[in-house]
């Protein structure tokens, strides 16, 4: 299918110039939209984000940290808790504390989450001229699902964004020759499944979509791309966790024959369709026929896309986070859609005698000012904003301590004994001081003398001696004159279906 110019040629001088100066805008304006709900208005529903990234990184760099029982059983490669605690040891150059290191980390990944607004520049311009490759990196760049989960540290995202990059190393909208090309494409892949190995159907699905029709020529670089990555993860494991590859084998061992993931919730196929359904309500019927319009141009996104949401749907244990990957391909499809919506409407109002200048902007000002509010709806939708707000008066409460006087001791209570989960652990409030999370008043009774400071959801026996100083919705802080006694922090929750380890922590 021949490409459409949405644009009559500019001078190639000016285009390049136009092309540049419209993409770093719009770049820059997707890495502040992902900022906005991890700096400026902080949130947390998965507590993986925190304590399989940031606590380990945390636990590295600064030597404080909860160990969950992921990394108590070596099932987590450090490739991410890795790259973050070196992120966190450059920020101290600026300053010592989460104030410097969070903003560095989120703005990092920020900047990893607009590569795919870059590839869908690329692809939309070269099947539609300049203004389209602006249209397809702009519905990327505001789409509500790639804003909230953008800049997060999680496998599932950091996964996706290194996935689209490498299709369009792949595919960049021709057939792809160049050995180099194929070999980078192939590292990159490799490097989704290090990173996500439940991506490994979509990644077959890319591997024999794009050597089929020269198997002999593209599968020999491709797989040695891939190679090259497993080998350097091979040492990583090997030097963290004692073997090759020893994250991946035990992710396999403990989730599927152990079935701990299943101890989290299972839930019913339709899940995901239900839940996005949910998310975007009326938008849903807009979505559908971008995507669908995208995918007649690039319909390996939309396989590796269904691919995965096949993979998670027939998967016991699900959550929303899980197929962000395939939320992703289906932004740039969308992307890809709208700007051919509007390069028929250029083509319409050119058949009926108008001017270049208002067929081209007419109809971009209406599909992009059309995309927009259906963003606006689905961001500000009671699901998004129910997620934009998880924790959001937990880490607020957490802040407030970390900016306080010093303090000797830290209790968390409200939550029957799962409260470690909710305020972001060492890598938050920053003190190296033990942490208490007990579950009901006896057991608060028992270790309140191990602590003078204590975040609560539920309000601490009077007796106790603790001092209200300052709620944040219903989260508040009290605190207690005095000293703490030294004592023994609670074990971290483990799940039962698993056996424990018998050494030390990784």
């Amino acid at each position: 299918m021949d490409a459409v110019p949405l644009l009559v040629r500019l001078p190639c001088v000016k285009e390049r110039w136009f092309a540049t100066a419209g993409l770093m805008a719009i770049v820059l304006l997707a890495i502040g939209l992902r900022l906005i709900p991890i700096v400026f208005v902080p949130s947390m529903v998965w507590p993986d984000e925190i304590f399989q990234t940031l606590e380990q990184a945390h636990r590295v760099v600064y030597g404080s940290g909860l160990v969950p029982w992921e990394f108590q059983l070596g099932m987590r490669s450090w490739l991410l808790p890795g790259l973050i605690a070196a992120l966190m040891e450059l920020s101290r150059i600026a300053g010592d504390g989460p104030d410097y290191y969070i903003p560095l980390i989120a703005g990092s990944f920020a900047a990893l989450a607009a590569a795919p607004v870059v590839c869908s520049f690329l692809w939309g311009r070269r099947l539609f001229g300049l203004f389209g490759g602006w249209i397809a990196a702009a519905v990327v760049a505001v789409a509500p699902e790639a804003v909230y989960f953008g800049a997060r540290t999680l496998s599932e995202t950091v996964a996706a964004h290194l996935l689209i990059v490498a299709l369009y190393v792949l595919e960049p909208g021709y057939r792809a020759t160049s050995r180099q090309r194929l070999f980078g494409g192939g590292a990159l892949l490799g490097l989704v499944f290090v990173l996500r190995i439940q991506l490994v159907p979509a990644l077959v699905v890319v591997a024999l979509w794009t050597t089929w029709r020269a198997p002999r020529k593209r599968t020999l670089p491709l797989l040695a791309g891939a190679a090259v990555t497993l080998a350097a993860a091979g040492i990583l494991d090997t030097l963290t966790l004692g073997y090759p590859l020893a994250s991946v084998w035990k992710y396999f061992v403990y989730n599927v024959y152990y079935g701990a993931s299943s101890t989290f919730g299972v839930e019913p196929w339709n899940f995901y369709l239900l839940g996005e359904l949910g998310v975007w309500g009326g938008g849903a019927v807009t979505l559908v026929l971008l995507a669908g319009l995208g995918a007649r141009r690039m319909p390996l996104l939309l396989a590796a896309a269904v691919t995965i949401l096949a993979v998670h749907s027939a998967t016991a244990h699900k959550e929303y986070r899980f197929i962000y990957p395939a939320v992703l391909l289906v932004m740039v499809l969308a992307g890809i859609g709208l700007a051919q919506a509007a390069a028929w409407g250029s083509d319409w109002l050119l058949d009926r005698g108008a001017r270049d200048r208002t067929a081209t902007a007419g109809p971009i000002t209406v599909v992009l000012s059309w995309w927009c509010l259906v963003s606006l709806h689905v961001w500000t939708g009671a699901t998004l904003t129910a997620y934009r707000h998880g924790r959001h008066d937990n880490l607020r409460a957490v802040s407030f301590i970390a900016h306080g006087p010093a303090f000797c001791g830290l209790g968390l209570y409200g939550a029957d004994g799962k409260d470690w989960v909710n305020y972001g652990g060492y890598a938050y409030f920053h003190r190296p001081v033990p942490i208490f999370w007990p579950k009901d008043e006896v057991e608060l009774d028992t270790l309140a003398a191990g602590f003078d400071t204590v975040i609560y959801t539920k309000n601490p026996p009077e007796g106790l001696g603790f001092t209200p100083q300052r709620c944040f919705g219903q989260v508040c802080v009290a605190r207690r004159s005095g000293g703490c006694e030294s004592l023994p922090m609670l074990a971290m929750p483990f799940p039962d279906s698993v056996p424990r380890p018998r050494g030390g922590s990784s």
